[in-house]
C-alpha cells in the first residue's frame, strides 16, 4: 500500500487518508473517493489531499479483517463474527462457558506484520452469550494478501470453547453445632447465585459439625457430580478437617492452597466420579475470588493439574486495593454485543413483505417491531413471534407518529434501533443491516448510521443509538426524522 499526498485530479478510486471538511459536508477518512467527492473537495478550494493506494497483491482493510475473522469462527463454531467496518471485525461467543486461548499462537499471529492485530480476553475467561471475546484490527487501509494468509494459517485451534458439562452440585456447610447459624442463609444464597451463573443447580445442602469423621460421612451421602464444602474455619493444611474428611470418605486430595488472592485457602480433590472443592472463607462473598476460577474450570470439564494451579499465580492478585478506583467486574469479560432492535414500517399484505422480512430476520438483530396493518397469522407461519412485536395501526397516520408509537414497544435493554420503511421500495439485505450494526460505536461517536446518497433519510435502513431515543419518542409532537439527522450531525456516519 502506498500512502502519500495526491492532486485532486488524480485521486479518483483512492482511499481518503484524513477526513476533509468542505463547505457543504464532511468526507470521512477511509472513503474510496468518487467523482462527486472530488468535485465537492475541489469546490472548497482544496487542491491536494493525503490518500492511500492499494498495490497489486494488497487486500483492503475490511476484506482482510473478514478473511481472518471468518477463519476464527470457522475453526470454533461457538463463536460468531460481526460485519467488518474500518478494518475491524469483532468476535462474539454464542453461548456461556470458558474460552481457552493459545497465547503462543496469538503472539505468533501478532508477529506476522504490525498491520495485522488480534486482541482477546485473558485465557480461560468466563464468557456469556453475545460476549465480545476478541477483535481483529487491520491498522492501515490495506495489507499484503500474502501476510494475511500467513496470519490466517496460525488461527487453526487458536481458540477452544469449553461448555459447562456439570449441571448439579451439592453443598456441605460445617458449623460449631452442626445446625444453621446466622451466616448460613447468606452462604447458601451466595453459593446458589455463583452456581446459577454457570447454569448449575444446587440440589442439596447439608449441615454438619466441624468434625472430620462426620464431614466424611456427609460427603459419602452426596449424589451430585460436584460437591462444595464450606467449612466454619479456614483450611490451612493437608491434615486439616476438610482434606482429612475427604480422605476418610475414600477420596483423594489433589491440592491444598492456591496462588490466588483472595481465595488462597481452597482445597480440591475427587471422591469417585465426584469433584470436591473446599471453598475458602471469601466464597461467602459474591466478589471474584480463587474459588470462581477453580469452579469455572471444573464445571467445564477441565481437569486441573499441579501446573494449572501454579499458573494461576500470574494474574491471580484479585484483591481490591485502595489505589484502584473502581471494583473489578466479577465476570472478568468484555462487553456484550449491543442489543439491536428493528422497527419495520409496512403492510404485511405487500407483495415483497415475505422476502424482505426474511432478510431482516437473517441479520444480527435481537428483536423486531412491525408497525402498520399486520396479518399475524401470515407472520407466524415463518418466524418465532417471541422475537417479534406487533404494533397494529390501521388507517394512514403520519410517519412521525408511526415511529413514536413503535419506540414504545422497544425492550428497555435496547442500545440502538434500525428503522426500515418498506414503502420506499428499497431492497433490504441482511448484509446491509449488518453494515449498520458494525458501524455503530458510541465510544467513537458513531450513533447515527445510514447509507449516503439517498435524499429521503428514513427510506433505506437507518440506525439511531440510545442517545436519540427520547427525541424519537417525541416525533409525533412536531419534530421530524430529518431534524434529528441534521441536529445529530456530529454523531453521523454515512456508509457507501
Amino acid at each position: 500500500m502506498k500512502f502519500d499526498t495526491c492532486q485532486i485530479k488524480d485521486a479518483e478510486g483512492c482511499i481518503l487518508a484524513h477526513s476533509v471538511i468542505t463547505h457543504s459536508k464532511k468526507i470521512k477518512k477511509g472513503k474510496v473517493l468518487n467523482p462527486q467527492d472530488l468535485e465537492v473537495i475541489h469546490n472548497s478550494g482544496i487542491s491536494e489531499i493525503m490518500v492511500a493506494r492499494l498495490e497489486p497483491g494488497d487486500l483492503g482493510e475490511d476484506e482482510a479483517a473478514a478473511l481472518l475473522g471468518n477463519k476464527i469462527t470457522t475453526e470454533e463454531p461457538s463463536l460468531f463474527a460481526s460485519t467488518p467496518f474500518t478494518g475491524r471485525i469483532n468476535i462474539y461467543s454464542s453461548q456461556e462457558g470458558l474460552l481457552k486461548f493459545d497465547s503462543k499462537r496469538i503472539t505468533a499471529f501478532n508477529m506476522v506484520d504490525e498491520a495485522i492485530t488480534l486482541a482477546t480476553l485473558p485465557n480461560l475467561a468466563k464468557v456469556e452469550k453475545n460476549q465480545l471475546i476478541g477483535t481483529v484490527k487491520i491498522i492501515p487501509y490495506g495489507v499484503s494478501r500474502t501476510k494475511v494468509l500467513q496470519a490466517a494459517s496460525l488461527l487453526e485451534n487458536i481458540m477452544e470453547f469449553k461448555k459447562v458439562i456439570i449441571k448439579q452440585a451439592d453443598l456441605i456447610i460445617t458449623t460449631h453445632t452442626g445446625e444453621k447459624d446466622k451466616l448460613s442463609d447468606k452462604s447458601v444464597e451466595v453459593t446458589k447465585a455463583r452456581l446459577k451463573g454457570l447454569g448449575i443447580t444446587l440440589e442439596q445442602v447439608f449441615f454438619e459439625p466441624h468434625d472430620a469423621n462426620l464431614l466424611g460421612k456427609s460427603l459419602q451421602d452426596t449424589k451430585a457430580p460436584l460437591v462444595l464444602v464450606m467449612t466454619s474455619t479456614a483450611t490451612s493444611d493437608q491434615n486439616d478437617t476438610g482434606p482429612l474428611a475427604l480422605r476418610l470418605a475414600g477420596g483423594k486430595v489433589a491440592r491444598v492452597g492456591i496462588p490466588v488472592d483472595p481465595g488462597n485457602l481452597l482445597f480440591y480433590g475427587k471422591l469417585g466420579f465426584q469433584k470436591v472443592i473446599g471453598l475458602p472463607g471469601c466464597a461467602r462473598s459474591p466478589a471474584l475470588n480463587g474459588a470462581d476460577w477453580v469452579l469455572e474450570r471444573i464445571a467445564c470439564g477441565i481437569d486441573l493439574s499441579p501446573e494449572d494451579f501454579a499458573a494461576m499465580g500470574t494474574g491471580g492478585l484479585l484483591k481490591e486495593i485502595p489505589i484502584r478506583r473502581q471494583p473489578r467486574d466479577r465476570r472478568r469479560s468484555g462487553p456484550l454485543k449491543p442489543d439491536i432492535q428493528v422497527i419495520l414500517m409496512g403492510d404485511s399484505k405487500a407483495e415483497n413483505f415475505n422476502s424482505q422480512f426474511s432478510n431482516i430476520m437473517a441479520a444480527q438483530i435481537d428483536g423486531l417491531s412491525i408497525v402498520g396493518d399486520i396479518c399475524e397469522d401470515k407472520i407466524a407461519k415463518f418466524t418465532n413471534l417471541k422475537q417479534v412485536r406487533l404494533v397494529q395501526i390501521h388507517g394512514s397516520p403520519g410517519k412521525s407518529n408511526l415511529i413514536a408509537r413503535a419506540m414504545v414497544s422497544l425492550p428497555r435493554k435496547t442500545d440502538a434501533v434500525i428503522f426500515i420503511n418498506l414503502h420506499n421500495e428499497v431492497i433490504i439485505t441482511s448484509d446491509r443491516i449488518n453494515q449498520l450494526i458494525s458501524a455503530f460505536s458510541p465510544e467513537d461517536g458513531r450513533e447515527i448510521c445510514k447509507f449516503g446518497g439517498v435524499n429521503v433519510p428514513m427510506g433505506p435502513p437507518i440506525l439511531f443509538g440510545r442517545r436519540f431515543f427520547e427525541n424519537l419518542r417525541l416525533l409525533d409532537r412536531g419534530l421530524r426524522p430529518n431534524d434529528l439527522i441534521k441536529e445529530g450531525g456530529d454523531y453521523l456516519i454515512e456508509l457507501d
